[in-house]
Protein backbone atom coordinates (compact mmCIF):
# COMPACT_ATOMS: atom_id res chain seq x y z
CA UNK A 1 0.00 0.00 0.00
CA UNK A 2 1.43 3.10 -0.78
CA UNK A 3 2.23 6.01 1.54
CA UNK A 4 0.56 9.40 0.00
CA UNK A 5 0.97 12.87 1.94
CA UNK A 6 -1.59 14.18 3.48
CA UNK A 7 -3.15 17.17 2.54
CA UNK A 8 -1.92 19.45 4.97
CA UNK A 9 1.99 19.38 3.36
CA UNK A 10 2.42 22.74 1.64
CA UNK A 11 2.28 21.05 -2.08
CA UNK A 12 1.24 18.25 -4.20
CA UNK A 13 4.12 15.95 -4.30
CA UNK A 14 4.44 14.24 -7.72
CA UNK A 15 7.79 12.16 -7.32
CA UNK A 16 7.69 8.55 -7.11
CA UNK A 17 9.28 8.98 -3.45
CA UNK A 18 10.71 12.13 -1.57
CA UNK A 19 12.54 12.77 1.31
CA UNK A 20 12.55 15.43 4.41
CA UNK A 21 11.84 15.63 7.87
CA UNK A 22 8.60 14.07 9.45
CA UNK A 23 7.26 16.04 12.71
CA UNK A 24 4.99 16.03 14.86
CA UNK A 25 3.23 16.98 18.56
CA UNK A 26 5.30 19.77 20.09
CA UNK A 27 7.08 20.56 16.90
CA UNK A 28 9.64 17.38 17.08
CA UNK A 29 10.75 15.25 14.65
CA UNK A 30 11.51 11.70 14.30
CA UNK A 31 14.63 10.86 14.65
CA UNK A 32 17.21 7.65 14.76
CA UNK A 33 18.62 7.29 18.17
CA UNK A 34 22.43 8.29 17.89
CA UNK A 35 22.13 8.14 14.26
CA UNK A 36 22.41 4.47 14.56
CA UNK A 37 22.17 1.91 11.91
CA UNK A 38 22.30 -1.38 13.73
CA UNK A 39 19.08 -3.45 13.64
CA UNK A 40 16.85 -2.38 16.44
CA UNK A 41 17.85 1.37 17.12
CA UNK A 42 15.01 3.20 18.29
CA UNK A 43 13.00 5.52 16.49
CA UNK A 44 12.42 8.26 18.63
CA UNK A 45 11.02 12.51 19.12
CA UNK A 46 13.65 14.95 19.51
CA UNK A 47 14.34 18.44 18.11
CA UNK A 48 14.39 19.32 14.61
CA UNK A 49 17.96 19.48 13.81
CA UNK A 50 17.92 18.90 9.82
CA UNK A 51 20.32 16.05 10.13
CA UNK A 52 20.82 12.46 8.49
CA UNK A 53 18.69 10.83 11.37
CA UNK A 54 16.01 12.83 10.41
CA UNK A 55 15.99 12.24 7.28
CA UNK A 56 13.18 10.65 5.99
CA UNK A 57 12.61 8.75 2.60
CA UNK A 58 8.46 8.39 1.80
CA UNK A 59 8.39 5.66 -0.73
CA UNK A 60 5.50 4.57 -3.62
CA UNK A 61 6.39 1.19 -1.77
CA UNK A 62 5.44 2.02 1.21
CA UNK A 63 8.36 1.90 3.30
CA UNK A 64 9.67 4.86 5.37
CA UNK A 65 13.10 4.85 5.19
CA UNK A 66 16.12 6.45 6.75
CA UNK A 67 19.70 5.55 6.97
CA UNK A 68 19.14 2.52 4.46
CA UNK A 69 16.89 1.42 6.26
CA UNK A 70 12.93 1.11 7.57
CA UNK A 71 11.15 2.30 9.93
CA UNK A 72 9.58 -0.97 11.59
CA UNK A 73 7.48 -2.40 14.14
CA UNK A 74 9.15 -4.42 16.50
CA UNK A 75 9.00 -7.91 16.97
CA UNK A 76 6.18 -7.69 13.99
CA UNK A 77 3.92 -6.86 16.73
CA UNK A 78 0.66 -5.29 16.15
CA UNK A 79 -0.65 -4.66 20.16
CA UNK A 80 -0.85 -1.32 21.52
CA UNK A 81 2.42 0.03 22.62
CA UNK A 82 4.73 -2.30 20.05
CA UNK A 83 7.81 0.02 19.85
CA UNK A 84 8.80 1.36 16.24
CA UNK A 85 12.76 0.81 15.33
CA UNK A 86 15.20 0.76 12.61
CA UNK A 87 15.31 -2.00 11.08
CA UNK A 88 16.34 -3.86 7.40
CA UNK A 89 14.15 -3.68 4.60
CA UNK A 90 12.42 -6.43 3.84
CA UNK A 91 8.87 -5.90 2.69
CA UNK A 92 6.97 -7.40 5.89
CA UNK A 93 3.48 -5.72 7.14
CA UNK A 94 5.61 -4.51 10.20
CA UNK A 95 7.47 -2.25 7.11
CA UNK A 96 4.37 -0.23 5.84
CA UNK A 97 2.66 2.59 6.33
CA UNK A 98 -0.36 4.61 4.83
CA UNK A 99 -0.94 7.97 5.60
CA UNK A 100 -4.88 9.35 5.60
CA UNK A 101 -5.88 13.00 4.78
CA UNK A 102 -5.83 14.00 9.04
CA UNK A 103 -2.15 13.24 9.04
CA UNK A 104 -2.48 9.80 10.84
CA UNK A 105 -0.26 7.58 10.24
CA UNK A 106 -1.07 3.60 9.28
CA UNK A 107 0.64 0.82 9.82
CA UNK A 108 -2.02 -1.53 8.32
CA UNK A 109 -0.60 -4.90 9.46
CA UNK A 110 -1.68 -3.93 13.05
CA UNK A 111 -4.28 -1.51 12.04
CA UNK A 112 -2.43 1.10 14.42
CA UNK A 113 -0.93 4.29 14.04
CA UNK A 114 2.35 5.84 14.78
CA UNK A 115 1.78 7.38 18.34
CA UNK A 116 3.94 9.72 20.75
CA UNK A 117 3.06 7.76 24.17
CA UNK A 118 0.83 10.17 26.40
CA UNK A 119 1.89 13.07 23.94
CA UNK A 120 5.26 13.04 25.71
CA UNK A 121 7.63 15.54 23.83
CA UNK A 122 10.48 14.91 25.94
CA UNK A 123 13.95 14.68 23.88
CA UNK A 124 13.96 10.54 23.61
CA UNK A 125 10.67 9.39 23.82
CA UNK A 126 10.11 6.45 22.27
CA UNK A 127 7.31 6.10 19.07
CA UNK A 128 5.18 2.89 19.04
CA UNK A 129 1.98 1.92 17.28
CA UNK A 130 -1.55 2.67 19.07
CA UNK A 131 -5.34 2.63 18.07
CA UNK A 132 -6.53 5.77 16.23
CA UNK A 133 -7.58 8.95 18.74
CA UNK A 134 -7.86 12.21 17.58
CA UNK A 135 -4.83 13.44 19.82
CA UNK A 136 -2.35 15.48 18.57
CA UNK A 137 0.46 13.11 19.08
CA UNK A 138 -1.24 10.68 16.20
CA UNK A 139 -0.96 13.80 13.74
CA UNK A 140 2.32 13.79 11.52
CA UNK A 141 3.56 16.06 8.68
CA UNK A 142 5.11 14.36 6.18
CA UNK A 143 8.28 15.66 3.63
CA UNK A 144 6.58 17.48 0.88
CA UNK A 145 9.11 17.28 -2.00
CA UNK A 146 11.71 19.53 -0.79
CA UNK A 147 9.15 22.66 -1.25
CA UNK A 148 9.31 23.43 2.84
CA UNK A 149 12.79 23.66 4.14
CA UNK A 150 13.70 21.27 7.09
CA UNK A 151 12.42 22.55 10.61
CA UNK A 152 10.15 24.74 8.68
CA UNK A 153 6.08 23.80 8.90
CA UNK A 154 3.00 23.40 6.30
CA UNK A 155 0.21 25.17 8.98
CA UNK A 156 -3.09 23.75 8.90
CA UNK A 157 -4.57 26.80 10.44
CA UNK A 158 -4.71 29.97 8.10
CA UNK A 159 -4.80 33.52 9.20
CA UNK A 160 -7.07 35.18 10.85
CA UNK A 161 -9.29 35.38 13.78
CA UNK A 162 -11.99 32.16 14.80
CA UNK A 163 -12.05 29.40 17.12
CA UNK A 164 -10.81 26.05 16.35
CA UNK A 165 -11.07 23.10 18.52
CA UNK A 166 -9.15 21.45 21.25
CA UNK A 167 -9.78 17.95 23.02
CA UNK A 168 -8.18 17.58 26.28
CA UNK A 169 -9.60 14.63 28.62
CA UNK A 170 -12.51 13.39 26.37
CA UNK A 171 -13.69 17.05 25.85
CA UNK A 172 -13.55 19.50 23.09
CA UNK A 173 -13.34 23.37 23.78
CA UNK A 174 -13.48 26.45 21.45
CA UNK A 175 -10.47 28.03 21.58
CA UNK A 176 -10.37 31.50 20.32
CA UNK A 177 -6.86 32.24 18.11
CA UNK A 178 -5.45 35.16 16.24
CA UNK A 179 -2.94 34.34 13.15
CA UNK A 180 -1.16 36.95 11.02
CA UNK A 181 -0.20 36.42 7.84
CA UNK A 182 3.49 34.78 7.98
CA UNK A 183 6.03 33.67 5.03
CA UNK A 184 5.58 30.18 3.55
CA UNK A 185 7.18 27.26 5.56
CA UNK A 186 7.95 29.69 8.95
CA UNK A 187 6.83 29.02 12.46
CA UNK A 188 5.65 31.84 14.40
CA UNK A 189 6.16 32.80 18.34
CA UNK A 190 3.29 32.35 20.25
CA UNK A 191 1.51 34.59 23.11
CA UNK A 192 -1.44 32.75 25.02
CA UNK A 193 -3.73 35.67 26.78
CA UNK A 194 -5.49 34.49 29.60
CA UNK A 195 -8.97 36.92 30.69
CA UNK A 196 -9.88 37.88 33.75
CA UNK A 197 -12.34 36.53 36.31
CA UNK A 198 -16.15 36.44 35.19
CA UNK A 199 -14.92 37.25 31.66
CA UNK A 200 -13.78 35.40 28.16
CA UNK A 201 -11.02 34.79 25.48
CA UNK A 202 -12.63 36.86 23.48
CA UNK A 203 -13.49 39.40 25.92
CA UNK A 204 -9.74 39.80 26.70
CA UNK A 205 -8.30 39.60 23.59
CA UNK A 206 -10.65 42.84 22.94
CA UNK A 207 -9.54 44.61 26.11
CA UNK A 208 -6.34 44.02 25.62
CA UNK A 209 -6.25 45.49 22.45
CA UNK A 210 -3.73 42.38 20.92
CA UNK A 211 -4.71 41.19 17.85
CA UNK A 212 -3.25 44.55 16.19
CA UNK A 213 -0.01 44.18 18.43
CA UNK A 214 0.09 40.37 16.94
CA UNK A 215 -0.61 41.31 13.17
CA UNK A 216 2.40 44.35 13.57
CA UNK A 217 4.75 41.59 15.49
CA UNK A 218 4.14 38.68 13.73
CA UNK A 219 3.10 36.23 16.38
CA UNK A 220 0.07 34.05 17.34
CA UNK A 221 -2.54 35.53 19.93
CA UNK A 222 -4.07 32.30 21.63
CA UNK A 223 -7.18 33.53 24.58
CA UNK A 224 -8.70 30.62 25.74
CA UNK A 225 -11.42 30.84 28.02
CA UNK A 226 -11.96 28.99 31.65
CA UNK A 227 -14.64 26.27 32.59
CA UNK A 228 -15.53 27.60 35.98
CA UNK A 229 -18.99 29.62 35.33
CA UNK A 230 -18.77 33.45 37.59
CA UNK A 231 -20.67 35.93 36.95
CA UNK A 232 -20.98 37.03 33.08
CA UNK A 233 -17.68 34.70 32.33
CA UNK A 234 -15.62 32.72 33.56
CA UNK A 235 -12.58 32.08 36.14
CA UNK A 236 -9.79 29.88 35.61
CA UNK A 237 -8.82 27.08 38.05
CA UNK A 238 -5.49 28.58 39.56
CA UNK A 239 -3.42 26.06 41.30
CA UNK A 240 -3.81 26.23 45.44
CA UNK A 241 -6.72 28.70 44.82
CA UNK A 242 -9.63 27.44 43.06
CA UNK A 243 -11.45 24.72 44.35
CA UNK A 244 -10.88 21.05 43.10
CA UNK A 245 -13.01 18.99 41.49
CA UNK A 246 -12.78 21.20 37.71
CA UNK A 247 -10.90 21.52 34.54
CA UNK A 248 -7.20 21.08 35.44
CA UNK A 249 -6.28 23.76 33.61
CA UNK A 250 -2.38 23.96 33.68
CA UNK A 251 -3.15 20.75 31.58
CA UNK A 252 -5.10 22.11 29.68
CA UNK A 253 -3.03 24.94 28.52
CA UNK A 254 -0.28 22.29 28.21
CA UNK A 255 -2.81 20.43 25.75
CA UNK A 256 -3.26 23.88 24.12
CA UNK A 257 0.52 24.74 23.05
CA UNK A 258 0.72 20.57 21.40
CA UNK A 259 -2.01 21.11 19.95
CA UNK A 260 -1.47 24.62 18.18
CA UNK A 261 2.28 24.08 17.73
CA UNK A 262 1.42 21.22 15.25
CA UNK A 263 -2.34 22.77 13.46
CA UNK A 264 -0.48 26.56 13.82
CA UNK A 265 3.03 26.20 13.50
CA UNK A 266 4.10 27.69 16.47
CA UNK A 267 8.28 27.92 17.62
CA UNK A 268 8.64 25.49 20.33
CA UNK A 269 11.36 27.79 21.77
CA UNK A 270 8.77 30.87 21.43
CA UNK A 271 5.73 30.14 23.84
CA UNK A 272 4.70 33.48 26.23
CA UNK A 273 2.32 33.91 28.59
CA UNK A 274 0.07 36.62 29.42
CA UNK A 275 -2.82 37.50 31.38
CA UNK A 276 -5.21 39.83 33.42
CA UNK A 277 -6.00 40.06 36.75
CA UNK A 278 -7.46 36.12 37.82
CA UNK A 279 -5.35 35.44 34.75
CA UNK A 280 -2.52 37.12 35.62
CA UNK A 281 -2.27 34.63 38.73
CA UNK A 282 -2.88 31.53 36.29
CA UNK A 283 0.13 33.10 33.97
CA UNK A 284 1.97 33.23 37.26
CA UNK A 285 0.80 30.18 37.93
CA UNK A 286 2.05 28.67 34.25
CA UNK A 287 5.39 29.81 35.16
CA UNK A 288 5.53 27.89 38.53
CA UNK A 289 3.82 24.63 36.95
CA UNK A 290 4.86 24.48 32.99
CA UNK A 291 8.16 26.37 32.91
CA UNK A 292 9.34 23.62 30.75
CA UNK A 293 7.24 24.78 28.03
CA UNK A 294 6.74 28.50 28.41
CA UNK A 295 9.67 30.72 27.99
CA UNK A 296 8.67 33.95 30.28
CA UNK A 297 5.48 35.37 31.69
CA UNK A 298 4.11 38.68 32.00
CA UNK A 299 0.88 38.90 34.89
CA UNK A 300 -0.79 42.61 34.13
CA UNK A 301 -2.43 43.35 37.55
CA UNK A 302 -1.84 40.27 39.28
CA UNK A 303 1.60 38.53 39.72
CA UNK A 304 2.12 36.03 42.00
CA UNK A 305 4.76 33.66 43.34
CA UNK A 306 2.73 30.86 44.78
CA UNK A 307 0.23 30.70 47.03
CA UNK A 308 0.13 32.96 50.30
CA UNK A 309 2.18 30.66 53.31
CA UNK A 310 -0.19 29.13 55.40
CA UNK A 311 2.06 29.92 58.02
CA UNK A 312 2.58 33.64 57.55
CA UNK A 313 0.34 35.06 54.30
CA UNK A 314 2.57 38.21 54.08
CA UNK A 315 4.80 35.96 52.11
CA UNK A 316 4.56 33.26 49.32
CA UNK A 317 4.36 29.58 50.39
CA UNK A 318 7.76 28.10 48.62
CA UNK A 319 6.52 24.61 47.88
CA UNK A 320 4.09 26.41 45.74
CA UNK A 321 5.62 27.59 42.84
CA UNK A 322 8.87 25.29 42.21
CA UNK A 323 9.84 25.92 38.04
CA UNK A 324 12.04 23.67 36.66
CA UNK A 325 13.99 26.43 35.00
CA UNK A 326 14.40 30.18 35.53
CA UNK A 327 11.72 31.93 33.82
CA UNK A 328 11.99 35.80 32.98
CA UNK A 329 9.32 37.66 34.04
CA UNK A 330 8.33 40.99 33.25
CA UNK A 331 4.69 42.55 35.41
CA UNK A 332 2.34 45.30 35.40
CA UNK A 333 0.55 46.67 38.38
CA UNK A 334 -1.39 49.73 39.36
CA UNK A 335 -0.57 51.18 42.79
CA UNK A 336 -4.12 52.18 42.85
CA UNK A 337 -5.75 48.71 42.31
CA UNK A 338 -8.53 47.95 44.77
CA UNK A 339 -8.86 44.34 43.68
CA UNK A 340 -5.61 42.95 43.53
CA UNK A 341 -4.13 45.94 46.23
CA UNK A 342 -0.61 46.88 45.23
CA UNK A 343 0.07 46.64 48.71
CA UNK A 344 -1.39 42.73 48.64
CA UNK A 345 -4.60 42.19 51.06
CA UNK A 346 -8.09 43.12 50.03
CA UNK A 347 -11.00 41.04 50.03
CA UNK A 348 -9.67 38.24 47.75
CA UNK A 349 -8.02 35.19 50.41
CA UNK A 350 -5.43 33.96 47.89
CA UNK A 351 -4.35 38.07 47.22
CA UNK A 352 -2.27 38.78 51.13
CA UNK A 353 1.36 39.16 49.84
CA UNK A 354 2.62 42.39 48.21
CA UNK A 355 3.39 43.00 44.49
CA UNK A 356 6.76 43.83 45.84
CA UNK A 357 7.24 40.30 47.53
CA UNK A 358 5.73 38.51 44.68
CA UNK A 359 9.11 40.28 42.33
CA UNK A 360 11.05 39.60 45.03
CA UNK A 361 10.35 35.80 44.90
CA UNK A 362 10.82 35.59 41.35
CA UNK A 363 13.91 37.55 41.57
CA UNK A 364 15.24 34.44 44.19
CA UNK A 365 13.64 31.35 42.33
CA UNK A 366 15.78 33.08 39.39
CA UNK A 367 18.94 33.46 40.60
CA UNK A 368 19.02 37.13 40.12
CA UNK A 369 22.17 38.94 42.22
CA UNK A 370 21.80 42.63 41.48
CA UNK A 371 18.53 44.70 42.41
CA UNK A 372 16.07 46.08 42.74
CA UNK A 373 17.12 48.84 40.63
CA UNK A 374 14.44 51.77 40.43
CA UNK A 375 14.21 54.05 37.70
CA UNK A 376 11.71 56.53 36.61
CA UNK A 377 10.43 55.84 33.25
CA UNK A 378 7.57 58.61 32.80
CA UNK A 379 5.68 60.93 35.46
CA UNK A 380 3.66 58.07 36.62
CA UNK A 381 5.91 54.69 35.68
CA UNK A 382 8.43 53.17 37.20
CA UNK A 383 10.32 50.32 36.85
CA UNK A 384 11.83 47.78 39.21
CA UNK A 385 14.23 45.05 37.86
CA UNK A 386 16.30 42.46 39.12
CA UNK A 387 19.35 41.36 37.01
CA UNK A 388 22.21 39.31 36.18
CA UNK A 389 19.73 35.82 37.30
CA UNK A 390 20.58 32.31 36.31
CA UNK A 391 19.84 32.19 32.24
CA UNK A 392 19.54 35.69 31.83
CA UNK A 393 15.85 35.53 33.53
CA UNK A 394 15.45 38.67 34.62
CA UNK A 395 12.68 40.27 36.69
CA UNK A 396 10.97 43.53 35.74
CA UNK A 397 8.02 45.19 37.18
CA UNK A 398 6.57 48.50 35.86
CA UNK A 399 4.52 50.23 38.44
CA UNK A 400 2.25 52.79 36.99
CA UNK A 401 1.21 55.24 40.76
CA UNK A 402 -2.21 56.38 39.50
CA UNK A 403 -3.42 53.03 38.05
CA UNK A 404 -6.19 51.20 38.57
CA UNK A 405 -6.92 48.19 38.38
CA UNK A 406 -5.96 47.92 34.48
CA UNK A 407 -4.20 47.34 31.51
CA UNK A 408 -1.14 50.03 30.83
CA UNK A 409 -2.42 51.33 26.98
CA UNK A 410 -5.02 49.56 26.47
CA UNK A 411 -8.02 52.21 24.44
CA UNK A 412 -10.40 50.80 26.68
CA UNK A 413 -12.24 51.61 30.05
CA UNK A 414 -13.28 48.63 31.76
CA UNK A 415 -14.41 51.26 34.99
CA UNK A 416 -11.88 49.62 37.45
CA UNK A 417 -9.63 53.04 37.55
CA UNK A 418 -7.02 54.86 35.52
CA UNK A 419 -5.98 53.40 32.54
CA UNK A 420 -2.45 54.77 32.05
CA UNK A 421 -1.48 55.81 28.26
CA UNK A 422 2.26 56.55 29.58
CA UNK A 423 3.22 53.13 28.24
CA UNK A 424 2.05 50.33 26.29
CA UNK A 425 1.62 46.85 28.15
CA UNK A 426 1.73 45.20 24.79
CA UNK A 427 4.66 46.43 23.32
CA UNK A 428 7.07 46.31 26.34
CA UNK A 429 6.19 42.50 26.98
CA UNK A 430 6.70 41.84 23.35
CA UNK A 431 10.40 43.69 23.50
CA UNK A 432 10.49 41.48 26.69
CA UNK A 433 9.45 38.73 24.95
CA UNK A 434 11.65 38.60 22.20
CA UNK A 435 14.99 38.60 24.43
CA UNK A 436 13.78 35.48 26.13
CA UNK A 437 13.40 32.41 23.74
CA UNK A 438 13.92 28.85 25.54
CA UNK A 439 17.66 28.21 25.00
CA UNK A 440 16.44 24.63 24.21
CA UNK A 441 12.62 23.75 23.85
CA UNK A 442 11.89 21.13 26.62
CA UNK A 443 9.28 18.65 26.38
Amino acid sequence: MALGVPPIASAAVTAAQVTGVVSGVGGKCVDVAGAGTVNGTAVQLWDCDGGSAQSWTVGSDGTVRALGKCLDVTGQGTVNGSKVQLWDCNGSGAQQWSAEADGHLKNPQSGRYLDAPGGSTVNGTRLQIWDRNTNPWQTWHLPDGGTTPPGSCAPSLGAGQYNTPVSYEGKTYQLLVHIPDRQTGSRLPMVLNLHGSQSTGAGQLAYSDMAASADSNGFVAVAPTGVVPSGSGYIWNVPYVTPSGTRDDVGFIRQVIDTLTVSACLDPARIYATGYSGGGRMTSALGCMLSDRIAAIAPVAGIRAGRPDPSGADRPDPTSCAPSRAVPVIAFHGERDATNPYNGGGDNGAWRYSVAVAQQRWAALNNCPTGPAVTQTTTHVRRTVYTGCHDGADVELYTVSDGGHTWPGTPHDNGNGNVTHEISANALMWEFFKKHPLSRPVG
